[in-house]
């Protein structure tokens, strides 16, 4: 736990999260993607694995124990341990700009303990002990952008597809076509006008997932992304959960979107 009120941060190679993940008894976290380099063989792994642990000793972040054994730091486990062991979770996805990859952020939960893990590079983890909910919250708040923006009153409920053809329209250009077949679903002129708007305008898009661990095996997941440009703010969600029924389009204020993982 970060007892300070200040966050902690663990940057770690690709191959020393791997070998503190080996240390965990875990095969893998969520963030970890394949090698840019391809994938090592059984020798070059193990060989991966001998320089991970000098790196981590170098930093103090590692000692060899009398029998030979490694110990690896307090903060070190608990920061990837908690990524490994979560009992809740938020992904966040953001796309500054439309068509580009988008900025990853995976948060984690368990017992009190609050630990960002981000990507600065595609061999590099970043891990931060958060000391509460709130900072984590906040820091998701920054990388999505999140302001409250003037914005007219619109509710929606749209059918996957036909959301999915809006968008089409709109980026293409097509905004009399797509407000036109938005309509259909709501009868509220201005706002559908301002949703085509926002969607014409190559807005940022932020895709939130978030899961928790219920008592049982079972896993709870809640989706909802948010589409913003200078003027507007929609969030969409699909209540039942279930990604085949209609999705609910709304505008929203910062504080909509921060109640969403505040109450996770």
């Amino acid at each position: 736990m970060n007892n300070s009120t200040e966050p902690i941060n663990i940057l770690l190679s690709r191959e020393e999260l791997l070998l503190t993940l080996r240390a965990l008894q875990v095969a893998s976290i969520p963030g970890i993607d394949r090698d840019p380099l391809g994938d090592l063989t059984p020798d070059g792994l193990e060989l991966a694995m001998t320089i991970a642990e000098r790196s981590l000793r170098a930093r103090e972040l590692a000692q060899v124990r009398e029998d030979g054994s490694l110990a690896l730091h307090n903060l070190l486990l608990t920061a990837v341990g908690v990524c490994a062991y979560a009992t809740k979770m938020v992904f966040v996805y953001h796309w500054r700009d439309d068509g580009d990859l988008p900025v990853r952020y995976f948060g984690h939960i368990r017992d009190g303990d609050f630990v960002a893990h981000t990507r600065p590079d595609d061999v590099l983890h970043l891990f931060t002990l958060l000391p509460t909910k709130d900072q984590m919250i906040e820091q998701i708040a920054q990388l999505c952008n999140w302001e409250d923006r003037g914005h007219k009153n619109g509710l929606y409920s749209l059918d996957v597809p036909d959301f999915a053809q809006i968008r089409q329209l709109a980026k293409a250009g097509e905004v009399n076509t797509a407000v036109a077949h938005l309509q259909e679903h709501q009868a509220n002129p201005a706002a559908a006008t301002a949703l085509v708007e926002t969607l014409t305008h190559a807005p940022h898009v932020s895709i939130l997932q978030l899961l928790k661990q219920e008592d049982d095996p079972s896993v709870t997941r809640r989706d909802f992304t948010v589409v913003q440009d200078q003027a507007h703010c929609w969030l969409m969600t699909s209540p039942s959960g279930n990604t085949t029924d209609p999705l609910l389009v709304k505008t929203a204020v910062k504080a909509d979107l921060i109640a969403l993982i505040s109450d996770w």
